[in-house]
């Protein structure tokens, strides 16, 4: 609550850019179906339905938290080439404060089932449009502080407008669009694959790893939990609302760095009693490591179960025997800090 509640205060928009290129009638995507108790199910589709599902499930969650978003299309279907961008043809606004919010979200899904998979992959040239209109707003931005995120939901290489091929001229293009955006506008990047295409993901990580941009590249849900895991982060559950959060951008800056690198104690510490709920925020900040895993643990029981996209069940939201495995809280946690390196290992 707290992480949702300071990027309501600094992020003015979120800007999401749909690819609904040909290729997005793939049939290897996946959606995630959340119960009413918190299960979820993985449900196969295309591509594209994977991004039609995360697209309804973000205007709800920007909905809830107040903050004005915008979705653009790659291809809409009425467009002609270089024509300007249109409200209900080529994008469409959300915001709580326009009202009707039924209203709102009927007119994203028909958006969306009036434009499926077409066309090549002309990320540059949307960019493009999206940097001229973020660039009006950046006087405003500026003076109430705060800045967009813009997520890039994708499934390909970028393309010209003319041509399904991408080719090292299109890249360079990419990734110098890129650097315009992150330089001239208070804008920070999420590109969101829908795809495992080995050089496509390849191209994306690269583009992280090398370019000293504020971005984050994201997988599906499952995808983004084992590589959570895979860096020593593996005692909480990674829920939907974790990796929503992710998807959409957040400044905490933790949550960036939890499929990167095995987090801190200290930040391990922040990070547990955030997802716990602790209230007061300071008021377990002066227990030694034993005495917080022993509060953690009665907030966790005391807590719903939640459900954790890496084993795909149900589970509590910190794991007692693996916090006290990365706080290295007595020999419990010291043995199974050894366990967990085991080939036998799950």
């Amino acid at each position: 609550a707290g992480v949702v509640a300071e990027d309501d205060q600094r992020i003015g928009r979120r800007i999401y850019l749909l690819d609904n290129s040909g290729s997005t009638a793939t049939g290897d995507g996946s959606v995630l179906v959340e119960g009413r108790n918190g299960s979820a199910t993985q449900v196969p589709g295309t591509r594209w339905e994977e991004i039609c599902a995360f697209t309804e499930d973000h205007a709800r969650w920007n909905l809830t938290v107040g903050t004005p978003c915008e979705f653009v299309l790659l291809n809409s279907w009425s467009r002609v080439q270089g024509s300007g961008m249109q409200e209900g043809r080529d994008c469409l606004h959300i915001d709580r404060s326009l009202g009707d919010v039924a209203a709102q979200l009927q007119q994203l899904s028909t958006l969306l089932r009036n434009n499926g998979p077409r066309g090549v992959t002309p990320l540059v040239a949307r960019l493009e449009e999206i940097h001229q209109r973020v660039y009006a707003e950046a006087p405003g931005l500026a003076q109430r502080g705060q800045l967009v995120f813009l997520t890039i939901v994708t499934d390909g290489l970028p393309t010209s407008p003319y041509s399904g091929t991408s080719t090292d001229a299109d890249k360079q293009s990419f990734i110098s669009t890129l650097r315009n955006l992150c330089a001239n506008l208070p804008l920070q990047l999420v590109i969101r694959l829908c795809t495992d295409d080995k050089a496509t993901v390849e191209f994306y990580n690269d583009v992280d790893e090398e370019l000293e941009l504020p971005l984050d590249i994201l997988d599906d849900i499952v995808g983004e939990a084992q590589e959570v895991a895979s860096h020593g982060n593996d005692w909480f559950a990674y829920t939907p609302t974790l990796h929503r959060i992710r998807e959409a951008g957040t400044l905490c800056k933790m949550l960036d760095a939890i499929d990167e690198r095995k987090l801190t104690k200290l930040e391990v510490r922040q990070l547990a009693e955030a997802l716990c709920g602790a209230s007061g925020g300071a008021s377990l900040a002066g227990l030694t490591d034993r005495q917080f895993v022993r509060e953690i643990k009665r907030l966790v029981v005391q807590a719903p179960l939640v459900y954790d996209a890496r084993r795909r069940a149900m589970a509590h939201v910190v794991s007692i025997n693996r916090l006290r495995a990365a706080l290295k809280v007595g020999c419990r946690g010291a043995l199974y800090s050894i366990l967990r390196c085991c080939p036998f290992n799950v």
